[in-house]
């Protein structure tokens, strides 16, 4: 009968020990779990072109306009959300010139020097007659090195956008007139045309140039 008291007694005392072991403990709170929720943007880009353009005023077809060219602005307005921004070019489809026919037509702007855009336009030779264009943006830091200049003393060099200012004739290969980078909500840039003739013989009627603008993503 000792025996099994002792047995009993030993037995009562463990069994407490062992819930004491394993009893989970109970805590207040737990540690926070942070987690990243991401959405994706893609870049866009959209250009808006003017109307077609009528330079102003008409030109004589035998004296022509010496001094006086015929001229006309218009604007291209693009919006990108690309972060290293956009470059636009522009260049001409079919001719260089001012067309009507084939021996009808107003050569494309030649420049004092090749590769180079003239600060002042320049008025053709006698009996010739040019067409040619000119970049402006408000943002000078955007414009490609043909149109800008020093100070207003010559192009292609200085940091300088100015309006009316570095004349270039219009190729068939594209030109960058202007590179941006970073995104914007909204750059216009203006490009002006002349046309002028020296007392070159041209028929009467309408000339036409027409030329294709384009804006990428960088």
């Amino acid at each position: 009968m000792k025996r099994t008291i002792t047995l009993l007694t030993i037995i009562t005392l463990v069994v407490p020990l062992v819930f004491m072991v394993f009893e989970p403990e109970n805590v207040g709170a737990v540690n926070p779990d942070e987690r990243k929720i991401t959405a994706e943007v893609t870049d866009e880009i959209s250009l808006t072109g003017p109307a077609d353009l009528l330079l102003a005023s008409s030109i004589p077809g035998m004296t022509g306009n010496p001094g006086s060219a015929a001229s006309g602005s218009a604007n291209w307005t693009v919006i990108t959300s690309n972060a290293t921004g956009y470059n636009l070019k522009v260049k001409a489809s079919g001719e260089t010139g001012m067309f009507q026919s084939n021996t009808a037509y107003f050569y494309a702007y030649t420049p004092a020097a090749a590769g180079s855009a003239d600060i002042d336009w320049v008025s053709p030779a006698v009996g010739s007659a040019e067409y040619g264009f000119n970049v402006f943006s408000a943002t000078a830091a955007d414009v490609d090195t043909p149109f800008l200049n020093n100070a207003g003393a010559s192009c292609g060099n200085g940091a300088l956008s100015t309006d009316l200012k570095c004349w270039y004739p219009l190729a068939l290969a594209d030109l960058q007139v202007i590179y941006r980078t970073t995104a914007t909500a909204g750059i216009v840039t203006k490009m002006s045309f002349k046309a002028e003739s020296n007392g070159m013989f041209l028929n009467e009627g309408y000339y036409d140039s027409y030329i294709i603008v384009t804006a990428a993503n960088n």
